[in-house]
C-alpha cells in the first residue's frame, strides 16, 4: 500500500516534516522554588503602566520581581508603588548606582544606564544572578522613551552575562516576547448576594498563550477572545478536577518520603524520574501515549502496577470523556474510577437548542425592487435582533452595508448569497466611509436590489441615521465622489427604519445597572464627547439623580472625567461617583469596570485590565451601585453629604478596593443561540 499523500500544509521529505522557519519556540516558565535551587529574580527596567503589567503576569508565575526605575520614588506608576509598598515586587532605584557616569564628560548619556546595570548585575550574589531583564521604558507610545542606542547598549551587556532580554517595540532586541494570554479562572464563589454576576474567581491551572509572531498584537488579542468563548465554560475547572484525580492516583499508592529522599532523609529505591514513568499525563517533553497497552491486571498486582494502570486511566479519561462530564467530577467520583467501582450513569446534558422558529409563517416577499431597508442590529447578540431585522438579513436581503461595529455573530446569520460589505469607518476616515455607504446603497437600490444598511445598537442613537434617510429621500444627481454625468432615475420606494435594541439601555441592563431605578435614579441621559469632525463637546452638569451613559467616549477617557471633575464647583462632579466602563455588552467576553470618577483611569491602566475591548460605553451615576449586593436605593431619600456618599461606595467596591472587574456573559444565554445558515 501506497504511504498517504502529505497535505500542503504539512510539507515532508522522506517522510518527516520539513521544518518552516518564523514560528517562535512557546515555552512556559514557573518560578517556583523547588528544593534543588531558587529560581533567579525577574527583573525589570521601567517604572510605568506597562511595568506594572509585567510585574503582574511576572508575579502570577511565583516569580520575585525586582523593579528598575530612576529617579523619585513617587514618579513610578500608581500601581507599582502599591506592589513595592505591599511587598509584592521590589523596587531598585538605578541613579544609586550611576556614580561612574559622573566621574566623566566623556560618557555618552545613552551608556549611562548600561554603566549602571552592570555595577547593580556584578553586586548581586550568584544565587540571584538575572537571567531574565523586560524592558518597559521603550514603548513607542511614550514621550520619556529610552533611545534605540541605549536599549542596544543595554542588550549588548545583558547578551554578555547570559542575560536573556525583552525590549518593547523593538522586536530586533528581544530574545522572548509575551504572548497575549488568558488564564481561566477556578470555579467561581458566589459574593456579596445572590445575584449571579457577582462572582468572586481565582485564577486557575489553564492557560492558553496567542503569539502572531509581530504580525499582529491586536489581532492577537481578539483572537484570544475569540478562542477562550469558543471553550465550554468550565473547562479550567475540567483541568483542575484531573490534576485532582492525578494526585489522588498518587498518593493512595505511595508514601510520599519514598518519592522524595532528599528532602525527608529517607534512602528508598523511588526516584522523581520514577514518578514521570508511572505518569503518562505528566507534563514532560514527551508526547503523551493515552493508547499504548496495560497489562491485564494480575491477582498479585503490585504498588507500581497498581498506580500505572490508574495513571493510564486518567490519561484515557483526558483524552475520550467530554469536557463537561471533566469539569462535574466529584471528589466521591474520582476515587471511584480510580477504584473501578460501580457508579450510576454520569449524563452528560446535551447542548440547547440553536434552532430557531417563525412565529407566524411567511408571507410572500413584500419587498419592492430598489428598497433600503436601515437596520439596528441590537447590541451584539444575536438574539437580541428585533424579528423584523432577522427576517430581513436572513430572507430579505441582497446586499449588506454594515457598520464595522456590527459583531460577527449577527453578520454569521446573513446567508453566503447574499453580498456583505463592511464599512471602512477608521479615524480619520468616517465621513468619507459614510458617504461611501450612502452612495453605494443608492446605486444598488437603483439597480432593483433589497440593501440592508445595518448598524448596530439602535440607527437613531448616535447611528447617523437621519444623514441617510435624508439623502436616500431626496439623491443628488450624481454622486460627488464621481465625474458621471447627472442621471434621471425613478424614485426608490421610502426607506424602511427598523429600530434595534440600543445598547445604550442594553448594556447596562446585561451587567444589573438601571438606567432608572426608584430611590437611586429618576431620569437618564445619552450623550457623546464628539462632535462632528471629531470635535470635543461639553458635557452635562451634575445631578444626583440623574443617569449618564455617555457612548463613543471612551478613548476620550481622560479629557471626559477631567470635564466632569471640572475645579470642584457645585455643578461638577464629586470624584467619588460611581462609573462603569462596559464593553462588547452582550457578548460572550463582555466585561465592566467599576470604578470612581476619580480611579477610573487607574483601572483602565491597570495590569487586571489591560488591553481594552471596543466597543465601549461608560454608565456614570449612583445607579451604577444601585442593585449590587443587597442593594443601594436609598440614595435619593438619605442625606446628602460627602462623608455619607464616600462610605456608601465603600461598601459598594469593598473598603480599600478601587475598582471592580467582571466579565462573561452568563451561561442561560446560551438558550438564546441562533443558528447561522
Amino acid at each position: 500500500m501506497s504511504p498517504p499523500t502529505p497535505s500542503s500544509s504539512s510539507p515532508t521529505t522522506g517522510g518527516f516534516s520539513i521544518p518552516q522557519p518564523g514560528a517562535s519556540l512557546l515555552l512556559s516558565f514557573s518560578f517556583r522554588p523547588s528544593p534543588y535551587s531558587q529560581p533567579a529574580p525577574f527583573f525589570i527596567l521601567g517604572s510605568g503602566p506597562l511595568a506594572a503589567q509585567r510585574a503582574f503576569a511576572a508575579i502570577e508565575a511565583n516569580a520575585s520581581v525586582v523593579i528598575l526605575g530612576k529617579g523619585n520614588f513617587e514618579n513610578v506608576c500608581e500601581e507599582l508603588r502599591w506592589r513595592v509598598n505591599h511587598g509584592q515586587v521590589s523596587w531598585v532605584d538605578l541613579d544609586q548606582f550611576s556614580d561612574i557616569a559622573h566621574d566623566t564628560e566623556l560618557v555618552n548619556p545613552d551608556l549611562v544606564d548600561t554603566f549602571a546595570l552592570d555595577k547593580y548585575f556584578s553586586g548581586l550574589p550568584p544565587s540571584v544572578s538575572p537571567k531574565f531583564l523586560c524592558i518597559t521604558d521603550t514603548l513607542l507610545s511614550t514621550t520619556t522613551r529610552r533611545s534605540r542606542a541605549s536599549a542596544l547598549s543595554i542588550h549588548t551587556l545583558c547578551h554578555s552575562r547570559n542575560i536573556n532580554v525583552n525590549t518593547t517595540d523593538y522586536p530586533d532586541l528581544c530574545d522572548f516576547s509575551f504572548a497575549t494570554t488568558y488564564r481561566f479562572p477556578d470555579p467561581p464563589v458566589i459574593s456579596g448576594g445572590s445575584s449571579s454576576a457577582h462572582l468572586a474567581t481565582h485564577g486557575g491551572a489553564l492557560q492558553i498563550a496567542i503569539t502572531t509572531n509581530g504580525q499582529g498584537c491586536r489581532l492577537a488579542g481578539r483572537i484570544k477572545r475569540e478562542i477562550v468563548t469558543r471553550l465550554p465554560r468550565d473547562v479550567g475547572k475540567a483541568v483542575g478536577n484531573v490534576g485532582k484525580m492525578r494526585a489522588l492516583a498518587k498518593e493512595r499508592d505511595r508514601d510520599t518520603k519514598q518519592m522524595f529522599p532528599s528532602i525527608f532523609g529517607f534512602s528508598g529505591p523511588s526516584t522523581t524520574e520514577d514518578i514521570e514513568e508511572l505518569d503518562p499525563c505528566a507534563d514532560t517533553d514527551t508526547a503523551p501515549t493515552p493508547n499504548s497497552p496495560v497489562p491485564q491486571r494480575p491477582d498479585g498486582e503490585t504498588t507500581a502496577d497498581r498506580t500505572r494502570r490508574r495513571m493510564k486511566w486518567v490519561a484515557q479519561i483526558s483524552e475520550y470523556w467530554p469536557l463537561e462530564k471533566l469539569a462535574a467530577m466529584t471528589e466521591k467520583d474520582m476515587q471511584g474510577y480510580l477504584e473501578d467501582e460501580e457508579l450510576p450513569p454520569f449524563s452528560v446534558p446535551l447542548p440547547p437548542r440553536t434552532s430557531i422558529h417563525s412565529i407566524f409563517p411567511s408571507p410572500p416577499n413584500p419587498i419592492k425592487p430598489g428598497q433600503i431597508l436601515l437596520i439596528g442590529s441590537g447590541p451584539g447578540h444575536p438574539s437580541l435582533l428585533t424579528i423584523a431585522a432577522h427576517r430581513a438579513l436572513t430572507e430579505l436581503a441582497d446586499i449588506v452595508l454594515a457598520d464595522k461595529l456590527v459583531p460577527a455573530a449577527v453578520l454569521a446569520l446573513i446567508p453566503s448569497r447574499v453580498e456583505v460589505v463592511i464599512a471602512k469607518k477608521f479615524p480619520g476616515n468616517a465621513d468619507r466611509a459614510q458617504q461611501e455607504m450612502m452612495e453605494r446603497a443608492l446605486r444598488e437600490a437603483r439597480k432593483g436590489r433589497c440593501v440592508v444598511r445595518l448598524k448596530q445598537g439602535d440607527p437613531a442613537i448616535y447611528g447617523r441615521f437621519g444623514e441617510e434617510v435624508l439623502y436616500f429621500r431626496n439623491p443628488p444627481p450624481r454622486s460627488p465622489s464621481t465625474t458621471t454625468p447627472a442621471v434621471d432615475h425613478p424614485p426608490l420606494p421610502p426607506t424602511l427604519v427598523i429600530p434595534g435594541v440600543s445598547s445604550a439601555l442594553a448594556a447596562p441592563t446585561m451587567l444589573d445597572i438601571p438606567c432608572t431605578q426608584r430611590g437611586a435614579s429618576t431620569s437618564f441621559l445619552i450623550t457623546t464627547p464628539v462632535g462632528k469632525g471629531g470635535k470635543m463637546l461639553d458635557m452635562p452638569k451634575y445631578e444626583r439623580s440623574r443617569t449618564v451613559v455617555v457612548l463613543m467616549g471612551v478613548a476620550r477617557l481622560r479629557s471626559v472625567v477631567k470635564t466632569l471633575i471640572g475645579s470642584g464647583k457645585d455643578a461638577d462632579y464629586p470624584p467619588y461617583i460611581p462609573i462603569a466602563i462596559i464593553e462588547r455588552a452582550s457578548m460572550p467576553d463582555q466585561r465592566v469596570v467599576e470604578s470612581t470618577l476619580e480611579d477610573i483611569e487607574h483601572a483602565m491602566e491597570s495590569a487586571e485590565v489591560g488591553a481594552q475591548r471596543p466597543p465601549g460605553m461608560m454608565v456614570i451615576g449612583w445607579s451604577v451601585s444601585a442593585l449590587w449586593g443587597d442593594g443601594n436605593v436609598d440614595v435619593l431619600s438619605t442625606k446628602i453629604g460627602n462623608s455619607e456618599d464616600v462610605r456608601r461606595v465603600r461598601n459598594w467596591l469593598g473598603d480599600g478596593v478601587r475598582w471592580r472587574v467582571r466579565e462573561g456573559l452568563a451561561s442561560t444565554w446560551d438558550l438564546f443561540n441562533i443558528d447561522s445558515e
